[in-house]
């Protein structure tokens, strides 16, 4: 806390309230409003103290300053997240509030020479009841400015709230409708450069290089080049393999699907569906052709007894 709260540009208690001379109340907000409603709920927890309605205050953001914006439930940081501003700001926005309310106050009181427990406040003003006085508080700002800092203040009982409980409507909402709200991207400081990724003007590719197997490379056996077999492919001669590695894809370098084994099931892959019919018909008799085929493929194999044919149930 300072001593006193004198400011080239008004009364200016704390580092979150400052009032100007034709009566305006600017608020400094902490915390970065998110689309979770801080730059409503923080002023209203001001504003409850001050006794002002939120139509008089304005907002503006608070400069980088951790020793007087930083998060105290965040280690210090001058962050938002977590669900931590109102839970942060919940007491020390109501005393600073109440610490400029009270300045005023005593300024009133001191201008009318009478105890400041007979003045109160309301809507921006500091009212005197027995002789019927007023004063706005852009009128008792360079009054206020001269006053001592008190240390400790009385904060409203929760049966007092007039704004904290109550709905509100969103104080940075009408900034941007109409597009006067400035955004990071908004900003332009002298001699700032604009930087632009370039993106590739085409589609991703793999590379060029072909996999070899070891009859094919330099570090290749020399029986398998002298008999032509690749090892990779069980004894089958050369070729097939560089082709398979590096065999037609999607444009994204991805092998096709795995087409249907027409050796053992004719009935799968789009080939082998293309003979049934579709609907509820078309399923039973892929569902039977799947059946037969691998009862007829176990009696093909040397030594095997055919299966019977599974029933398909619904």
């Amino acid at each position: 806390m300072i001593p006193e709260a004198a400011d080239a540009d008004g009364f200016s208690p704390n580092a979150f309230i400052r009032i100007e001379g034709d009566g305006r109340v600017i608020l400094t907000m902490p915390y970065v409003e998110m689309g979770q409603g801080t730059y409503t709920s923080i002023p209203m927890l001001i504003a409850e103290e001050l006794e002002v309605d939120l139509t008089q205050v304005r907002l503006e953001h608070a400069s980088p300053d951790e020793k007087l914006y930083g998060n105290p439930l965040l280690g210090g940081v001058q962050g938002t997240g977590g669900s931590t501003a109102i839970r942060a700001v919940w007491k020390p926005m109501r005393q600073a509030g109440a610490i400029a309310r009270t300045m005023l106050v005593a300024a009133a009181a001191k201008r009318w020479n009478v105890v400041p427990a007979s003045c109160h406040t309301q809507r921006g003003e500091v009212l005197h009841t027995p002789t019927g006085r007023s004063a706005k508080y852009g009128d008792l700002a360079a009054d206020a400015a001269r006053m001592t800092v008190p240390e400790t203040v009385a904060l409203k009982q929760p049966k007092d709230f007039r704004l904290i409980g109550t709905p509100a409507k969103r104080l940075d909402a009408p900034s941007k409708v109409n597009g006067t709200a400035v955004f990071g991207i908004d900003v332009r400081p002298p001699g700032v450069k604009i930087a632009t990724l370039a993106q590739s003007p085409g589609v991703w590719r793999p590379s060029k290089k072909r996999r070899r197997c070891g009859g094919q490379s330099r570090q290749g056996r020399a029986s398998d080049r002298a008999t032509g077999r690749c090892r990779r492919r069980r004894g089958r001669p050369h070729g097939g393999c560089e082709e398979r590695a590096s065999g037609p894809g999607d444009r994204m370098g991805r092998r096709p699907p795995r087409q249907a084994q027409h050796g053992r099931h004719p009935a799968r892959g789009r080939e082998g569906n293309a003979q049934f019919g579709a609907g509820r018909a078309g399923r039973r008799q892929r569902r039977q052709g799947h059946g037969e085929r691998r009862h007829q493929g176990r009696g093909d194999l040397p030594g095997a007894v055919p299966r019977p044919m599974r029933r398909w149930s619904r």
